[in-house]
């Protein structure tokens, strides 16, 4: 398969920032300090309440571990916590309550309170209770008033002002019921999250053993549901695969967990993984529904390390070793700031690409790498833990990694095909990973014939190109021809067609009526259609004529793929001069020695 043009927008590189962890873009500006919102008294114990206990509440909503930098606005947390109601019912006076400190008093040695009532109000310690009969009458009264039996006002004392609220009868349950069905079988998130999210976003504080309970009331099941398939239990736009065998066999019972080996334990791990990062990123900032994640590249990660492992199958290490560690390298920019891109470059693409090299050492290197990293990082994060369960499947059982990466991909594009107001071309993205995935897994196993890589993946990286001649060209006939070229579907006229449009597009540039910016990039993207057509005609006059010709317009990463791919073509079909004056270009370009330097300056920063 061939593999048309990456897209130019110059000829130089924008130069990329130093690796920082950048702040989540704030949806609404803070409070004053004088807001009641979130008033934090420095007298409330540290383990009980205070900025870092918020803090780590907003750490449990959004699953990153805020940077500790010496930046006044990171270390705030009133940053991280979003100002919302504090509950779907309006207060009479419709007012955010104000937070006060807590108090506790030490527990009579003689008397103790059980931990949960810790998670209540602050009352008064009882009396002593009499001894005797009287004694078992009032323990009788105390259970009684506890199951809610005695007056309302003694099981519903009013609050405080700022005081969590705790739901103690089935009523108090009802206004939360699609807030938490939302939550825990929409969006499919763990207890410990939910907790974190309902006490923080809306006041109410619960034991998990009461949300277990308030479940089994609702019959909020998630596992282990009889008469619904996996597909349709797992994938919210209710689409099922085309290879049942692949379903069950992944997606595992409560019980089976129980009983389960650990690469199974950590496929379910990475499969929660995958939503836990995608509703992150959404609940962090709304906008990120919006934001334009595939039209034009954001850097060369991905490339980087498909030209390096070009370069092992050519024999030429030093060069290889060069780019793979100017590729590991540009993993902490892409970590810097996680968006759903550069989490499937991470997690999917770049472990697809190794896979199918057949280079289990590097991704067990990369995969370690990429896992200590956000760790290092943001702490428990599903970054680190998807690349752990794709670690732990590499030393156990690398026979189902590709059915793996195959199902994660499904269910990311499932995950963000559901999420309302999501931006079209992101869902489309996603769905084209994952039939690329599908038809890696079809067509070529695990561990299959090392000479020859149909890299379906880098397709992906092709759909940029489609997306960004969309939104520049705005034109019906350029992006029809751009369809077929994704689809790798031409008709016969293409060639022909695509020839007469590119004539077209030079003369309307050579009269100053199409921006020069983007010029070279649309050149170059034409060029690559017509090479790739005439490549899958199997016309090679024509193929490596274009093909030389998209050489020109190629620099850095490109041009080295663009002229490894050439090489073995013509040496494939009879041409091994031209395949020799190809590699001496190649071997003498300068972007070699650029990415020496570069090298240098990332590992010595």
């Amino acid at each position: 398969m061939g593999m048309g043009p990456l897209p130019l927008l110059t000829g130089d590189r924008v130069p990329v920032p130093a690796p920082t962890l950048a702040p989540p873009r704030a949806c609404s500006p803070r409070p004053a300090p004088s807001t009641p919102y979130m008033n934090m008294d420095r007298r409330v114990p540290q383990e009980i309440g205070g900025p870092m206990a918020l803090l780590a509440a907003a750490e449990n909503v959004t699953g990153l571990v805020l940077d500790d930098g010496n930046d006044d606005d990171n270390n705030n947390p009133e940053a991280f916590i979003k100002e919302e109601p504090s509950s779907p019912a309006t207060d009479d006076d419709n007012k955010p309550a104000k937070m006060q400190p807590m108090k506790f008093k030490s527990p009579s040695p003689t008397h103790t309170r059980p931990p949960q009532r810790l998670l209540s109000a602050p009352r008064p310690p009882p009396p002593r209770p009499p001894a005797g009969k009287a004694g078992a009458a009032h323990q009788r009264f105390k259970k009684h008033m506890a199951k809610g039996g005695g007056p309302s006002r003694v099981s519903h004392l009013k609050q405080g002002p700022g005081q969590p609220s705790i739901p103690r009868r089935i009523d108090d349950w009802e206004p939360w019921k699609n807030v938490l069905y939302e939550l825990y079988i929409t969006q499919n998130r763990i207890l410990r999250d939910i907790i974190g999210i309902m006490e923080t976003k809306h006041n109410i504080r619960a034991t998990p053993k009461m949300y277990k309970n308030q479940f089994a009331r609702w019959g909020f099941f998630k596992y282990a549901i009889k008469g619904r398939p996996w597909p349709k239990a797992e994938s919210p736009t209710g689409q099922s695969s085309s290879d049942d065998s692949l379903d069950g066999a992944i997606m595992l019972s409560r019980d089976d967990l129980l009983h389960a080996d650990d690469g199974s334990r950590s496929m379910q791990a990475g499969l929660t993984a995958v939503r836990s990062f995608i509703y992150g990123h959404v609940d962090l900032d709304p906008s990120n529904r919006m934001a334009e994640e595939v039209a034009g590249f954001v850097d060369p990660c991905y490339r980087y390390f498909k030209v390096a492992m070009d370069l092992f199958d050519l024999k030429e290490n030093l060069d290889g070793g060069q780019i793979l560690r100017l590729a590991f390298l540009q993993i902490e920019r892409k970590m810097s700031n996680p968006t759903m891109k550069s989490f499937s470059d991470l997690c999917l693409l770049v472990p697809h690409l190794l896979l199918e090299s057949g280079r289990k050492d590097i991704l067990s290197a990369y995969l370690n790498y990429v896992s200590r990293l956000a760790t290092i990082k943001y702490g428990k994060h599903p970054v680190a833990e998807l690349a752990a369960s794709f670690a732990a499947l590499v030393e156990d059982r690398p026979e189902d990694i590709m059915r793996y990466i195959m199902l994660l991909s499904r269910l990311n594009s499932d995950t963000i095909a559901a999420l309302p107001g999501m931006l079209d071309r992101n869902r489309q993205w996603a769905h084209n990973q994952y039939l690329a995935c599908q038809r890696t897994s079809a067509l070529q196993p695990w561990g299959g014939n090392k000479d020859r890589h149909d890299h379906h993946m880098i397709r992906l990286e092709a759909q940029s190109v489609h997306w960004a001649q969309k939104l520049i060209m705005d034109d019906p006939e350029s992006d029809e021809m751009a369809t077929q070229w994704l689809n790798r579907r031409f008709e016969p006229e293409f060639g022909l067609r695509c020839e007469a449009y590119l004539t077209r597009f030079k003369e309307k540039v050579a009269r100053d009526e199409f921006p020069a910016v983007f010029a070279r990039m649309m050149e170059c993207l034409y060029v690559g259609w017509l090479y790739d057509y005439y490549e899958t005609a199997q016309e090679w006059d024509r193929a490596f004529e274009w093909g030389r010709r998209g050489l020109e317009l190629c620099t850095d990463e490109q041009y080295a793929i663009w002229s490894i791919h050439l090489e073995q073509l013509m040496r494939r079909y009879g041409r091994p001069e031209e395949a020799e004056d190809l590699e001496r270009k190649r071997r003498e370009h300068s972007w070699l020695e650029k990415v020496r330097l570069e090298v240098n300056n990332l590992s010595i920063a």
